[in-house]
């Protein structure tokens, strides 16, 4: 980033995009989540509590990949936009 201030804007852009999205999420995306967390809790109840310990450290890794996925995919899409916007000027490709 060229500058400080920029990267804490970025950031902060960022951090407000997640969670605008989080809170409006699709339809599609709502019906995968509650699918998910269907399936998820029936497997739960069918675990003895040793798998159970083992089964919250996997939901916690998952947890952990899952954000860190849409932070790398928020960036990138802004870090395009960005190159798209300066690449696009004055009506032509730059």
């Amino acid at each position: 980033m060229p500058s400080k201030e920029m990267q804490v804007a970025v950031e902060q852009f960022i951090l407000q995009r997640i969670n605008a999205c989080g809170s409006h999420e699709s339809q599609g995306l709502q019906t995968a989540s509650e699918q998910f967390s269907l399936c998820a809790e029936k497997l739960n109840q069918s675990l003895s509590d040793q798998q159970k310990s083992l089964y919250r450290e996997c939901e916690n890794a998952y947890a952990l990949v899952d954000g860190e996925t849409m932070q790398c995919y928020y960036r990138a899409g802004f870090a395009d936009a960005v190159l798209f916007l300066l690449g696009w000027r004055d009506g032509t490709w730059n």
